[in-house]
């Protein structure tokens, strides 16, 4: 996936000396036209929060460090409307409505029994499955012939789904009765903020290369299994908790129908 981008940001640049005379003439620009638009990219998530979860009267809490997230790719599909005028500075901007979809991501992290760092027995995981349907309104900065550096906002609901929690004992340890928190699925206020490039390859097509950052949110288990441990606590209304934001690079090609 890296290389497709590359390969990608690469193909723009050369587009740039490849380009035909109507494709910078300003007084051939489309105004106030549709637009679709499809691509791929990466998320590198970035993981915050830990959970600290009774253990029963008078024990001390349970530790849960969560300090590791997969990065995946991601597809998005796009559709909007934009406006154009004939000048080099702030050519154009856009309105337009983005799905993007990832695959499945791994939370995980280590458990701390009765928070003490001696008592380090167990590993944990569970899986989350990230969404977002955003309003997106784009900026173009300045015409470069064929190129338009662009600034983007973005607002809607982040979905979110977890699943498969599995934990594991550490050498010597012996496992216990799992909290095995349920499956769950939530919706987050989430926003991005990016900045890309358009590189025109023809009157009605072009590519774009972006960066964004996008916040999710909170996203949490389901709840633990309805069983009381020897201590006294039941998991029946635990669940884990964390926040993830992601830093994203996309590839897109974009079409403007005649």
């Amino acid at each position: 996936m890296k290389r497709i981008i590359a390969a990608g940001f690469i193909l723009c640049l050369s587009c740039q000396s490849q380009a035909v005379a109507p494709l910078v003439s300003l007084q051939n620009t489309f105004m106030n036209r549709f637009y679709v638009s499809a691509g791929a990219g990466y998320l590198f998530n970035n993981l915050s929060g830990s959970n600290s979860l009774g253990t029963g009267a008078g024990w001390p809490n349970d530790y849960y460090g969560s300090n590791k997230i997969t990065n995946e790719p991601f597809g998005f599909m796009e559709a909007g409307f934009a406006w154009q005028r004939p000048e080099n500075w702030f050519p154009g901007y856009s309105v337009g409505v983005r799905y993007l979809s990832a695959s499945s991501t791994k939370v995980s992290g280590y458990i701390n029994q009765y928070s003490l760092p001696a008592f380090y027995n167990y590993n944990f995981s569970y899986d989350v499955q990230l969404s977002n349907l955003m309003g997106i309104l784009k900026a173009d900065i300045y015409r470069l012939n064929n190129v338009m550096p662009y600034l983007l906002v973005g607002a809607g609901a982040g979905v979110y789904s977890a699943s498969n929690y599995t934990e594991q004992a550490t050498s010597g340890v012996t496992p216990r009765v799992s909290p095995a928190f349920a499956s769950t699925s939530g919706t987050n206020f989430s926003y991005q903020l990016g900045a890309g490039i358009d590189v025109a390859v023809w009157k009605t097509v072009s590519i774009n290369f972006e960066y964004d950052y996008i916040h999710y949110g909170t996203v949490q288990t389901g709840k633990g299994v309805n069983y009381t441990t020897a201590t006294g606590t039941n998991y029946s209304n635990e669940s884990l908790q964390n926040k993830i934001n992601a830093n994203t690079l996309l590839l897109g090609l974009t079409y403007y129908p005649e």
